[in-house]
Order: structure tokens, then C-alpha cells, then sequence
């Protein structure tokens, strides 16, 4: 089990630039002339419109003595909050989704961690999956055949959602299989 924060709101770089020119007593228009930038970009990042790239980090390290690398750690952080809050709308939407599957039922088999929390189910199926979406699971499972024998559609079948987490434990299981052979052959 791994422990992981993601928190729910974060500082926008933008907010930390501005306060670093309040404190030097410099105004955009001064700022873009310092880094070399135009005008427009910057107002762009003041604005919340554009992202620091790399490249401008270099730049406002030069200007303001504040390390590249914090202002390329402050916007990837800022960017992958934004993402995980984005994503946890699809989350929120795959609830019902989730509902479908024996998710008791796998949790005591091991496929999935055991949980009551809806959210949480819903997040764990996606994973157990490999899947970002319930509508990625669908185009996936129900949108295109599965190369079976029979080459038959899921979704007509009565307990589909049920026969695909039987039938996705069987791909984990022999990709495991797989890796372990290929390891053991290159010993």
C-alpha cells in the first residue's frame, strides 16, 4: 500500500512570480525586458494564460536569483494538481460504471483492494483495467470484439462486466507468466 498526497488546491506559479516582482519593485513591462521575453508572454504567465517553460525558468533565474529548477518543480506540481482535480471529475462519473461489477467478488479474490467507498471503487476498477475512462473501458471491451474463438460482442452477454474482469485477470496473469519467462531466459 503506498501513501500518497495529492492536495486539493496548490499555489499557481503566477501567484509566486507576482510576489517575486512586488518584493524587487519591478513591473511586467521591466520583467520583460530583463528576461528577454515579450510583453505579451509575460502577462500571458501573470494571467494564469501560459505555463513557465523550461527555457523561461533559465530566464527568471537570471532576473529574480530564484533557482530554475523551483520554478520548473513549482509549475509540473501546479500542473499535475490541476490534472489530478480534472481527472477526479471522471472518477466522480464512473461511479455508476462501477457498479456493475461483482466488486466484493474481486476485492476477496485480491484483483482489487477491498473498499466501500464508491470513488474508490471506481478508481481502483479503472486501474485494475488499464483504463483511464468507464467510456475508455466501453470502446475497449463493448466497442470492438474480443479476439475469443467465438469473436463475439460482450455486450450481449448477460454478466459482461463480471466475464471482463475474469477475462482482464487472465491478461494481468499471463503477462506476469510472460515477464517471468522472458527474466529467466536472459539469465
Amino acid at each position: 500500500m503506498k501513501n500518497t498526497y495529492n492536495p486539493q488546491t496548490i499555489t499557481p506559479p503566477k501567484n509566486i512570480l507576482i510576489e517575486a516582482l512586488e518584493e524587487r519593485n519591478m513591473g511586467s513591462k521591466e520583467f520583460a525586458i530583463r528576461t528577454g521575453k515579450p510583453e505579451k508572454t509575460i502577462s500571458a504567465i501573470l494571467n494564469g494564460k501560459s505555463s513557465i517553460t523550461p527555457e523561461m525558468a533559465v530566464q527568471f533565474e537570471k532576473v529574480l536569483r530564484i533557482p530554475a529548477y523551483f520554478w520548473i518543480e513549482a509549475q509540473r506540481v501546479y500542473d499535475e494538481c490541476e490534472a489530478r482535480i480534472a481527472y477526479q471529475k471522471i472518477i466522480d462519473g464512473s461511479v455508476d460504471w462501477a457498479k456493475a461489477f461483482p466488486y466484493s467478488n474481486m476485492a476477496k479474490l485480491g484483483w482489487v483492494k477491498p473498499t466501500r467507498k464508491p470513488k474508490e471503487k471506481a478508481s481502483e476498477l479503472l486501474s485494475y483495467f488499464g483504463v483511464a475512462s468507464a467510456k475508455a473501458w466501453t470502446n475497449s471491451y463493448f466497442g470492438q470484439k474480443i479476439k475469443v474463438s467465438l469473436r463475439a460482442s460482450l455486450e450481449d452477454l448477460k454478466h459482461a462486466h463480471a466475464l471482463t474482469a475474469w477475462l482482464r485477470h487472465g491478461l494481468i496473469a499471463s503477462s506476469k507468466n510472460r515477464r517471468s519467462y522472458l527474466f529467466k531466459k536472459h539469465l
